[in-house]
């Protein structure tokens, strides 16, 4: 169905609002022609010479505030129309021409609705026999609810047909106590209905998601698919809607050809130094989510929304995008469009979900104890210097200067250097060949956890002809399979659309969004020395292992430390895994106001601007007990005429790092498009856009640190850097 732009003729105290505002959009009404008053008994002159049904519908529109709705099949190929009237109705003119041409309209407000007059037409070749006969009723509503005007209502296997009326409403005589009904419209999804003579049916058409696809958002404009220029893919709701995702990066991942979830990579690398990321576009705004490292460098990040809010994804892959939005197109583009209240009703809305991922860590192409072991043994057999008269000397320099720090390398060792029987290596090979993956199943079952993420959406809203209100709310409680990194944020999203006349339409919105989480640091899949499937982190009598400084440094190395009282290298894992938590807090907020004028069905004007603030901050304590700390003050120690001299205080180390991120976009376009002849399509975009973006970052490191007495001491930096 051909929908032109409709024109409200109703009259509120919404036009007070408009006053209010009417001195920052004065300037742009002068550029609109005054649109003639509207008035139930207009009076027009029309004089047309073998003009077409919709050329006749253009001129009416023009000299009145009436728009027609009508389907292009239901008026292609009419009689044309030779027509000179002066001063006359245009209830009189669409009586006269529509009549003989099978055809009636019906006015509602400013709207006129074009449809095929309801007449049933039955073509028999034979007397009509004796047969039942009745009216079958009903009413067509959208999935929104609203009723369904012009829906077409088909008897199956006749040609007898009705449409539905303003209201959604048909009436159909039938001949048979039972029949089939076809009801169908344009853009929804075709229903078959079993009725009997004298029913009264309710039937709701449903969207039909392979015709919304035909429909491209690019941002600025929504086009169909047939006008589109560039490459893009499209995901609807209901695709999403199949799956449960923990963020937008795996809800695009297998749903759009060549993205990759881990680096958010759409074209692949475009550049050796920039952001490779794609440019994402949330209802029309570009998202600010840049943020530093802590070397300096710049990470794009996904943007926060609600995922259950969003309505439909497009994303832009070719260079096509540039000429919308330039450079920074060059990555792709990706564009959200937001869910809105369905028309007079309330909705309320809850979903859940809870997902367990279990801790799995794939061992299949990994040797085990005994493969080790193995490979071990191969190594001395095959070690030359670990034959002759020698062999002893060099096992055990190779045992001082802990060249070879595994266990299987050192009992083989310590048999060739003597010090060890072979009887008392053979057994301590078997018992570390008999652990298969030992150390893997201690990090399962001491390091490590199964992953739990819940997740809550609750969203509410309502809608009118007038006003369109949607809220959600987002609530997420994430525990992952490092044992301490767990998560929790809650996002708020509010917005609302307001026609306040029926060329001025005013949207305001903003999102919300809090985190907090606690990232653990130390990972026991890399504690700092070398580790085979024979090794541990719990031992037998249930203590927790150590990593020992003597069974991973040389003899001279152990030496330094001792003497000079440098601080102990051990490492156990198991108390590591607790310390040095990293805790961050999240915070982002975007505001966002849209003025939309309709000087005409085809010439718009939308006005825009956003602004987004948002920091990060986050902090660590390293804990004084800890590894890391006590090999910074070791590393960082000098000697000195009277003793060690230690550069950086022992004690714990607080690291702290906070940005901020402000950024504005203003956007004025104007919109063009308007088919001429019927034939000639000219759509135009002429738009001024101005984007600031404000990113601040620091960071501090102090040391010696009391979080009781929030005391620190103060370091000699010169002195760090040499």
């Amino acid at each position: 169905m051909s929908m032109k732009h409709e024109f409200s003729s109703s009259k509120s105290n919404k036009d007070n609002g408009l006053k209010s505002i009417f001195s920052l959009v004065v300037f742009f009404f002068l550029l609109a022609s005054p649109l003639s008053l509207y008035a139930q008994n207009a009076k027009i002159n029309v004089s047309v010479e073998n003009a077409s049904l919709k050329q006749l519908f253009a001129i009416i529109e023009r000299q009145t505030k009436y728009t027609f709705s009508y389907r292009d099949a239901e008026i292609d190929g009419k009689e044309s129309v030779t027509l000179k009237v002066d001063k006359q109705s245009v209830a009189t003119i669409l009586h006269n021409v529509l009549t003989s041409r099978r055809l009636q309209y019906t006015m509602v407000g400013n709207k006129i609705l074009i449809t095929p007059r309801q007449e049933k037409i039955l073509l028999r070749q034979e007397a009509p026999k004796k047969r039942m006969t009745g009216k079958v009723k009903g009413t067509v509503f959208e999935s929104d609810g609203q009723p369904l005007i012009g829906a077409t209502i088909r008897e199956e296997g006749s040609n007898i047909g009705t449409t539905t009326d303003v209201n959604g409403i048909f009436s159909l005589s039938i001949d048979k106590e039972y029949t089939t009904l076809l009801i169908s419209y344009i853009g929804k999804k075709e229903i078959r209905q079993r009725v009997k003579i004298g029913a009264n049916v309710k039937v709701m058409l449903e969207d039909d998601v392979q015709n919304l696809k035909d429909v491209v958002v690019t941002g600025y404009q929504t086009i169909s698919k047939e006008r589109a220029t560039g490459s893009f893919t499209k995901i609807t709701t209901d695709q999403l809607e199949q799956k449960r995702y923990s963020d937008l990066s795996t809800m695009l991942e297998g749903e759009i050809a060549g993205y990759n979830a881990s680096s958010n990579l759409i074209r692949g690398t475009t550049t050796m130094n920039g952001i490779t990321n794609p440019l994402y576009v949330i209802d029309g705004f570009p998202i600010e989510s840049t943020r530093y490292d802590k070397y300096g460098g710049l990470n794009e990040s996904v943007p926060n929304l609600n995922l259950e809010d969003i309505e439909s994804i497009t994303v832009l892959k070719d260079a096509a995008a540039a000429s919308i939005y330039g450079a920074r197109a060059a990555n792709g583009v990706v564009v959200i469009v937001t869910k809105k209240a369905k028309k007079n009703k309330i909705s309320v809305s809850f979903s859940s979900s809870l997902t367990l991922h279990p801790y799995y860590f794939y061992k299949g192409r990994l040797g085990n104890s005994s493969d080790m072991i193995d490979l071990e043994k191969e190594w001395a057999s095959s070690n030359p210097k670990l034959q002759g008269s020698n062999a002893a000397t060099y096992a055990q320099s190779i045992l001082d200067n802990n060249a070879y720090t595994t266990q299987g390398i050192k009992a083989l060792l310590n048999y060739y250097a003597g010090n060890t029987t072979k009887n008392v290596s053979d057994a301590a090979l078997a018992n570390l060949a008999s652990q298969g993956y030992r150390y893997y199943d201690d990090v399962a079952k001491y390091a490590k956890r199964d992953a739990l993420y819940q997740q809550y959406n609750l969203a509410f809203g309502k809608a009118s002809d007038q006003n369109n209100f949607m809220g959600s709310v987002s609530y997420r409680n994430n525990k992952f399979n490092d044992k301490y990194t767990k998560d929790n944020s809650i996002g708020f999203d509010l917005k609302n659309s307001l026609d306040m006349t029926s060329w001025l339409k005013f949207d305001i919105g903003t999102y919300t969004y809090f985190k907090n989480a606690t990232n653990q640091t130390y990972d026991a899949m890399s504690p700092g020395f070398t580790y085979l499937p024979y090794d541990r982190l719990m031992n037998d009598d249930g203590t927790y292992y150590t990593s020992t400084a003597a069974s991973r440094l040389s003899k001279s190395t152990m030496s330094i430390i001792n003497s000079n009282g440098l601080y102990n290298m051990d490492i156990t894992p198991l108390d590591e895994i607790g310390r040095n938590l990293n805790n961050s807090r999240d915070f982002i907020n975007r505001v966002y106001g849209k003025l939309g004028i309709t000087f005409a069905p085809f010439l718009k004007y939308d006005l825009m601007c956003q602004y987004e603030y948002a920091y990060d901050k986050s902090n660590t304590l390293y804990d004084k007990n800890s590894y890391y700390v006590r090999n910074m003050v070791n590393a960082y120690a000098t000697a000195g005429t009277s003793g060690t001299v230690y550069n950086i205080p022992y004690g714990n180390i607080y690291y702290r790092e906070n940005q901020t991120s402000k950024a504005f976009t203003f956007r004025q376009q104007l919109n063009f498009d308007k088919t001429f002849a019927e034939k000639h399509s000219v759509t135009a975009l002429f738009g001024q856009e101005v984007r600031q973006t404000k990113l601040d970052y620091d960071n501090n490191t102090l040391y010696n640190y009391d979080p009781d007495m929030l005391s620190y001491s103060l370091v000699n930096a010169a002195v760090l850097a040499n």
